[in-house]
């Protein structure tokens, strides 16, 4: 089922310390991944943008703002590089696919088609099947529809979940468009391959 959903426009991400194995560098961003056998968590972080943390002044976090120097650990031990979130993509494994939970792009970053491009990073690298959410901000809708605008992607929807009923969704002008059935009814399942 792919329901329409509103969200805020305004997100902030903030900083953190990165998180996961890192599967990838691609367009000024470091791509992380936690991985379980159900579960998927991908961040993306700007490697330019980062604090420092001061740990032995945990009480008031000690931020200390750093441009372009990588490395400013005084060596004691004490400090701790949180780089700025860009985006984060929670995944679940449900029938062969792995099922968007739930997608998050800093509203600093946004315009610049980031979650378009991670979704197919994610497919051509890691070789997954992915499977829209069962709710779908106009934004979400709008990066379905341009995945199937893609030649090196495809994109199909099923009438059920365990239906054999299959249609090859066409791009619309802001959402898919299927002329078998509605994609947007209670059952229905949307997903998407690298070619």
């Amino acid at each position: 089922m792919v329901a329409r959903m509103n969200l805020n426009k305004v997100v902030n991400l903030g900083f953190e310390e990165k998180e996961g194995d890192l599967i990838g560098r691609r367009w000024g961003y470091d791509i992380h991944c936690e991985k379980s056998a159900r579960e998927m968590n991908i961040n993306v972080y700007d490697r330019k943008k980062f604090k420092t943390v001061n740990l032995l002044e945990q009480k008031e976090w000690n931020y200390i703002l750093c441009d372009w120097v990588y490395n400013t650990d005084t060596g004691d031990g004490t400090d701790e590089v949180h780089h700025r979130s860009v985006a984060h993509l929670s995944l679940s494994k449900q029938n062969g696919a792995w099922h968007v939970d739930l997608v998050e792009v800093d509203s600093r970053y946004k315009g610049k088609k980031l979650a378009n491009k991670l979704y197919r990073f994610l497919m051509k690298t890691l070789g997954i099947t992915m499977m829209a959410g069962t709710a779908q901000s106009a934004g979400g809708r709008y990066i379905w529809n341009n995945l199937a605008k893609d030649k090196d992607i495809t994109v199909y929807a099923k009438k059920g979940l365990y239906s054999k009923v299959i249609d090859f969704p066409k791009a619309g002008k802001r959402e898919l468009k299927s002329n078998l059935f509605d994609l947007y009814a209670p059952k229905t399942a949307i997903f998407a391959v690298a070619a």
